[in-house]
């Protein structure tokens, strides 16, 4: 079985900026890590892409609507959130509720932290 891997998914979502974009609550820590997406439809694989106290960006091969309310998972981490952002299979969630930094820095590895 051959692995496709769209690097669009992996770009910036339309209108958002690494340099000098919108003002964030929460600082973003850029990482590649395998997750779960799981919604009232069913559980998916995903890539997270950023993660913050506030939020995520991930990648998904599911179709998802904005709005849609889903967990995100990876190891201890189980964050509700809605959807905020849609771009094809790339998706911005908000969290329902901030995560601690103690559970931000148990997901993101030292590696990780490190890159940015």
């Amino acid at each position: 079985m051959k692995l496709e891997i769209d690097h669009d998914a992996f770009a910036p979502l339309h209108g958002e900026s690494h340099i000098g974009g919108e003002q964030r609550r929460h600082g973003r820590h850029r990482v590649m890590l395998s997750a779960q997406i799981h919604t009232p439809h069913g559980a998916s694989t995903a890539v997270l892409l950023d993660l913050s106290e506030g939020g995520a960006l991930v990648a998904c091969p599911m179709p998802l609507a904005q709005g849609t309310h889903v967990v995100l998972t990876r190891g201890a981490l189980q964050a509700h959130a809605i959807i905020a952002r849609v771009q094809g299979r790339r998706f911005g969630l908000t969290f329902d509720e901030p995560l601690a930094p103690a559970m931000v820095m148990d997901v993101v590895t030292p590696v990780a932290r490190w890159a940015n």
